[in-house]
């Protein structure tokens, strides 16, 4: 597993849900896919999120909680989590990969609509 040190240094010290730059002792090491749902602390299945959104994201996916973010009027950060997903999808890991290229999918869906329509897309 990484260090979010190493995560930092790999994606920047910025939240990948929200775009807030924190100190980086208020960022954690946020997995695209949860533990509860199978997900593992591999390399490309982690990403930089501050502690406030890995906590309220909890185990929803990424697409559900894109629309709950963009629902509360903050601008979620879709090219950082394009890239992760893109990673994501390249993994070895069956599970990872599939969830990966789903949530992908789903995002830029999300991504091709105008920012008006976007807290509304997943329900």
């Amino acid at each position: 597993m990484l260090t979010v040190a190493e995560l930092i240094d790999r994606d920047g010290a910025v939240c990948v849900w929200c775009g807030r730059e924190v100190w980086p002792a208020d960022l954690t090491a946020e997995h695209l896919l949860p533990r509860t749902r199978g997900g593992h602390s591999t390399p490309e299945n982690l990403a930089v999120a501050c502690r406030r959104c890995n906590r309220a994201r909890g185990a929803r996916s990424v697409a559900a909680y894109v629309r709950t973010l963009a629902g509360d009027g903050v601008e979620p950060q879709l090219e950082r989590l394009c890239a992760a997903l893109s990673r994501l999808s390249a993994s070895p890991r069956r599970a990872h990969a599939g969830y990966g290229a789903r949530q992908l999918a789903l995002l830029r869906a999300l991504a091709a609509q105008p920012a008006e329509r976007r807290s509304r897309t997943f329900t």
